[in-house]
């Protein structure tokens, strides 16, 4: 036998058709919620990154980041003072620029510290005129 509950059975709710003009600026706004969503999640990992930079090096500059990656690579390079650090760099690379720093950081150069005498012997072939022209 069926059990009666005394509950008549509901039919389906049929909603009012909608303008497309409605749907249009429903959906325009669902996007653009997550729109700001993205842009905040990409704001919140770039906050983090900027943080861990600083945590990591102390400073926001490339150039400063690439003179505290260079001296955390070694400790006798960790007692030069910045000056010494730039010397090096600018005999191997060129001026020191944000841009130059950049690349240095991201191809990962890995230069070994010269002393005195190769710097100064690198820096004079670098003037040299060449033969052959």
């Amino acid at each position: 036998m069926e059990e009666r509950t005394g509950r008549k059975p509901q039919l389906a709710k049929v909603s009012a058709r909608k303008s497309p003009l409605t749907r249009l600026k429903r959906l325009a706004r669902k996007a653009d919620r997550s729109v700001r969503t993205v842009f905040r999640f990409v704001a919140v990992l770039a906050a983090l990154f900027a943080l861990a930079v600083y945590w990591s090096f102390g400073t926001f500059s490339p150039c400063g980041v690439l003179r505290e990656a260079i001296r955390q690579r070694s400790d006798l390079v960790a007692i030069f003072p910045d000056g010494v650090i730039d010397f090096a760099f600018e005999t191997q690379f060129g001026d020191m620029s944000a841009k130059r720093c950049f690349v240095v950081l991201f191809e990962g150069v890995t230069w070994p510290a010269l002393s005195a005498g190769q710097a100064s012997q690198q820096s004079m072939q670098q003037f040299a005129p060449r033969k052959g022209k």
